[in-house]
């Protein structure tokens, strides 16, 4: 259950910085930062679908 417990904890915290980079992108679009943020945001879900996985 540890393991569980550890992935169900990183998944939150993925999912808060995925929120966060959310706002954050929405005030630099069309800035020459959206291309990072957008870099950001694909390697964090990413991150998010991975643990998911590994919960099922």
């Amino acid at each position: 259950m540890a393991d569980k417990s550890n992935i169900e904890s990183r998944l939150a915290k993925a999912e808060e910085l995925k929120s966060s980079l959310e706002e954050k992108y929405e005030k630099v679009k069309g800035s020459p930062r959206e291309q990072e943020f957008k870099s950001q945001l694909d390697k964090v879900t990413e991150l998010i679908d991975h643990l998911k996985k590994e919960l099922e």
